[in-house]
């Protein structure tokens, strides 16, 4: 049933990160959600702007394709 619901998603191609965030939200989904919420938008002497331009730049150092 979860899957499906997941599998319903519309996309070029399946998204597992997608598929790992809903499948079982409360293992994993919401717990790393919290954490990178954490991470991107708490307390820090960066700017949210230069977090996330923190984080694209790492992507596209690892190929990243999200």
């Amino acid at each position: 049933m979860r899957l499906e619901v997941v599998d319903a998603v519309e996309a070029p191609r399946p998204l597992g990160v997608l598929k790992t965030l809903h499948y079982r939200p409360e293992l994993f989904g919401r717990p790393f959600s919290d954490a990178l919420d954490m991470a991107m938008r708490g307390p820090s002497e960066w700017s949210e702007g230069e977090r996330e331009l923190f984080a694209g730049f790492v992507s596209s150092l690892n190929q990243c394709p999200f």
